[in-house]
């Protein structure tokens, strides 16, 4: 691939980044296809994104922006410009310049459950779902959830008052939705989403007890690193089908490239 002067440059934001596998996603995708654009790993420390956000606005070369922990609400309060599951999730993960400086946002975390969820033929309308962590992804898979048809949703998050904001937000956006937040009895839920962090780290507490899982419920792990958390792993064990996040990943492949105007 030649970079030159014309290279689109996109950034993959976050605090880490080293654990992000979508710059070689995409960077995959643009040369398959002959795409003249490039997506870079950039670390911001987290008490630095405000700033660092405001500069990045007055990059004219700057074409995009992939957005991850812990920027997620932050980026959602510079995007002028919201789509109805982004201002429900009250947080985005990709950015687009618009006009004068201003930025477009989406949130296309959620995008990518439903469509790894669809892809394993799963069926979301209808369904009861139990979600664990209410940040940015957790909001973006609670918006996607609802706005495909799921029934019923609870938010379950270490902060109470996070979960009952997007579950204001879910009732506001989709009054169709009977949504609430803390746990519910698991003999009622189909699917689970951890869109926590728990797991991500070497001895983290599971975040959902395996004995609520089993055959006839689907879990979904939105954490990519590890690719196998001791939760997936537990789940299938007691024969819960799973979904990944590097298929919650790939979902979102042809989302963000189509919000991108790559494709």
């Amino acid at each position: 691939m030649k970079i030159d002067g014309k290279t689109a440059l996109y950034l993959v934001v976050g605090d880490p980044i080293a654990q992000v596998k979508s710059p070689g996603l995409y960077m995959n995708w643009c040369v398959a296809h002959g795409v003249n654009a490039i997506f870079v790993p950039f670390q911001i420390d987290a008490a630095e994104g405000p700033r660092v956000f405001d500069a990045l606005r007055h990059v004219p070369n700057l074409a995009g922006l992939i957005v991850t922990i812990p920027f997620k609400p932050l980026a959602a309060d510079h995007c002028p410009v919201l789509s109805p599951r982004a201002r429900a999730a009250g947080a985005v993960n990709v950015i687009r310049p618009i006009e004068d400086g201003k930025w477009a946002g989406d949130a296309l975390d959620g995008v990518g459950c439903v469509g790894a969820l669809r892809a394993r033929g799963a069926g979301i309308k209808g369904k009861t779902v139990q979600l664990v962590g209410a940040g940015g992804a957790g909001a973006s898979v609670a918006a996607a959830l609802a706005e495909a048809g799921a029934a019923r949703l609870a938010v379950d998050d270490l902060d109470p008052g996070r979960a009952a904001d997007l579950a204001e937000r879910l009732r506001r956006e989709f009054p169709g939705v009977e949504t609430g937040t803390g746990r519910l009895d698991p003999k009622e839920v189909t699917i689970f989403v951890n869109a926590s962090p728990a797991g991500m780290a070497e001895g983290d507490p599971l975040p959902i007890d395996p004995g609520d899982l089993g055959p006839g419920k689907l879990l979904v792990e939105m954490i990519m690193q590890p690719a196998r958390t001791r939760l997936l792993e537990a789940a299938e064990a007691r024969g819960c089908a799973v979904v990944p996040g590097r298929e919650v990943l790939e979902g979102q492949l042809a989302e963000t490239l189509r919000f991108f105007d790559l494709n």
